[in-house]
């Protein structure tokens, strides 16, 4: 269950995944070895974990949004220039 064990100098650092459960109480490894010591307990919430974003590739992308504004009529050369450059 402990993903991550590392000793630095006098300290020892330990990782592991949970869940918080519906009472709000976290489960955590059994640490028989840390009895009657201090600890500083650091919990980072991971919400983004469990989402997965869809690969929009480019084309996908230009199809979305390709006509959405309006296109203006203008004789800007660099202007004319970058809009059939990215048609």
């Amino acid at each position: 269950m402990i993903n991550f064990e590392r000793k630095i100098g006098k300290m020892e650092a330990m990782k592991f995944d949970t869940l918080v459960r519906e009472n709000g109480v976290l489960k955590i490894p059994e640490l028989k070895n840390y009895v009657n010591q201090n600890v500083e307990v650091f919990v980072v919430l991971n919400p983004a974990k469990n989402q997965k974003r869809e690969a929009t590739d480019l084309s996908a992308f230009l199809e979305k949004w390709t006509g959405y504004f309006r296109e203006t009529t203008t004789d800007d050369i660099k202007y004319n220039y970058l809009m059939d450059k990215h048609k």
